[in-house]
């Protein structure tokens, strides 16, 4: 049996901090990112988040340390085994020797024992009948860039429970939003049935583009001369390839358009929009050319007629 609180190499008096501060350095050690191919210590690494995911959490260290490697078992009932253990005998914590105490008669404690009383047996002597238990959920979150929540993607998902870790391949469906629900069936906690995997998707802010609902927003940069002689510029950017937009001469900063059908798609319901606004860029300082021809061409506009505040 493996001594938790050696994985993590802290004492059984560590404090909260110690042992936070000794997990984050474990990982960091061990983590896989930092060690590929290293069998080792990927193994290292699962043992000390194991470890961590007990001795982080007040409620479950309490149980390990009264109740030693048992308190792990899924589905475990604290005051039903310190009820057994007072009609017992008891058992001591982990790093005392034997599980269990031999009380020296016919009646020595078994695992059995301590498990059917625990989890719905009717203890010694009584006829046991199996008990179906549903396995815990496991809920948790994933990240996914905007662009792979618009277009679907597989993404790789650990766990690890009870020192045992898989990997699972979570299939994140095409248009998915932030905040969205993934189900994964029997994939949670051990019982009959097995528990669900229960995910929820945050999806990742854009550094261009956002969505609304069913539609996307972009905003997208333009040149002054592009603006002001409007008609069409090319490699306009969409989620779906890139598109020819056509501006109007004398586009102003802000003008927004819409390209229908180019927002989010899922299969089955309505195509959203894409609502591009323009984003006009002045060249920099120093065209003294370009400051005549504004002169000209706009010094005596009175641009702020009719505002008030």
């Amino acid at each position: 049996m493996k001594d938790l609180y050696k994985s993590l190499g802290v004492s059984r008096t560590a404090n909260p901090a110690e042992i936070k501060k000794a997990y984050r350095k474990l990982t960091r050690q061990y983590h896989p990112d930092r060690n590929p191919g290293d069998a080792e210590a990927e193994e290292r690494f699962k043992d000390v988040s194991t470890a961590y995911e007990v001795l982080g959490n007040d409620d479950k260290r309490s149980a390990y340390d009264e109740f030693g490697e048992v308190s792990l078992t899924q589905g475990f009932d604290a005051d039903k085994a310190r009820a057994y253990k007072s009609r017992r005998g008891g058992f001591s914590p982990p790093g005392g020797g034997a599980v269990f105490d031999d009380l020296g008669d016919a009646r020595a404690t078994s695992f059995e024992d301590l498990i059917t009383a625990m989890f719905g047996g009717g203890g010694q002597g009584a006829t046991r009948r199996p008990v179906n238990r549903r396995g815990a959920n496991i809920k948790g979150d994933i990240s996914v860039s905007l662009m792979d929540a618009l277009h679907g993607v597989s993404v790789p998902l650990r766990i690890d429970q009870a020192g045992q870790g898989r990997t699972l391949d979570v299939k994140v469906p095409q248009g998915m939003p932030d905040g969205g629900k993934l189900r994964l069936r029997g994939q949670g906690g051990p019982g009959q049935p097995s528990g669900d995997v229960i995910l929820t998707v945050r999806v990742k802010n854009h550094d261009h583009l956002r969505r609304e609902g069913r539609d996307l927003h972009l905003r997208l940069p333009v040149s002054a001369y592009e603006a002001y002689r409007g008609g069409p510029i090319e490699d306009v950017p969409t989620p779906w390839g890139p598109v020819t937009l056509k501006l109007p001469a004398g586009a102003q900063n802000g003008l927004k358009m819409r390209l229908r059908g180019k927002g989010v798609q899922v299969p089955g319901r309505d195509t959203g929009d894409l609502y591009v606004t323009l984003d006009v860029r002045l060249p920099g300082a120093g065209h003294e050319g370009l400051l005549e021809a504004l002169e000209q061409a706009q010094g005596r506009e009175q641009v702020r007629t009719g505002m008030h505040l």
